[in-house]
Formats: structure tokens, sequence, C-alpha cells
């Protein structure tokens, strides 16, 4: 059996909360004190993707100073809007070799389960800057 993941979600009227094992929340509503579903699942796809880069980085022995993704999620116009298309921008810094970190992201897309969940439905797209 794989790995189980379990969270709490609390609701009132337009807000809420998850509330994982540990204690950690995240406050929901879409406003500016919450996050959407969407942002919740793009959130959720960034950290996936660096942790997964982050692993292999170290086995691959790349050298980063760090890591910013601006991630970009398209609806389909239709009733159920499902995601059309995922745009990736990632601006990495300190970075020594180019060429290294970029087979290592390149390798953490294929590895990374939500990248690969979401590919199932939607194009997904990304591009490194380097700083």
């Amino acid at each position: 059996m794989g790995a189980k993941t379990h969270i709490v979600s609390k609701f009132a009227k337009h807000d809420g909360k998850l509330i994982t094992d540990s204690g950690a929340s995240v406050t929901l509503g879409g406003n500016a004190n919450g996050f959407s579903a969407y942002e919740l699942l793009l959130g959720g796809l960034s950290h996936c993707l660096f942790s997964t880069y982050e692993s292999l980085a170290e086995k691959m022995k790349v050298e980063y100073g760090g890591m910013d993704m601006s991630i970009t999620g398209i609806k389909r116009d239709e009733k159920v809007a499902t995601l059309k298309t995922v745009d990736i921008e990632v601006l990495a810094k300190g970075i020594v070799d180019q060429e290294k970190f970029t087979k290592a992201f390149e390798t953490a897309t294929r590895y990374c389960s939500i990248f690969n969940t979401l590919a199932q439905i939607a194009e997904m797209r990304w591009n490194i800057t380097f700083a």
C-alpha cells in the first residue's frame, strides 16, 4: 500500500481551514486571507516539484542557491472547467552549472507525482531563467 495522507477540512459559510495531523493549517476562501482550491493545487505542484528536484540535485551534486517558481494554470471554458494548460516559470539562483540544473529539473518533472497527475488533463510547460 502507498503512503497515506490525511487532512481535516473545517468550513464556515464562506471560508474554511485545512488542518494536518501534525497541526499545521492553511486558511481557505479565495479572498485576501485564504487560498482558493486552484491556488492550493498549484502550490502543491510547486512543492512536489521542488522536493523532487531537491532530492535529485543532492544525488546529482547540483549546486544552487535557490529557486522561485511562478505557476499559472488556465482552465478550459467548459461546464467542468479542468485545467487546459499549466505554465511553470522557474527563476534559478546561484547556479554553478546551468546544464546540470536543467537536467535535474527536467528529471523532477518526470518523477513528481503531482506534475504527472496534472499532465493527464493539462498541457504542462516549463521554462528556466537563470539569475
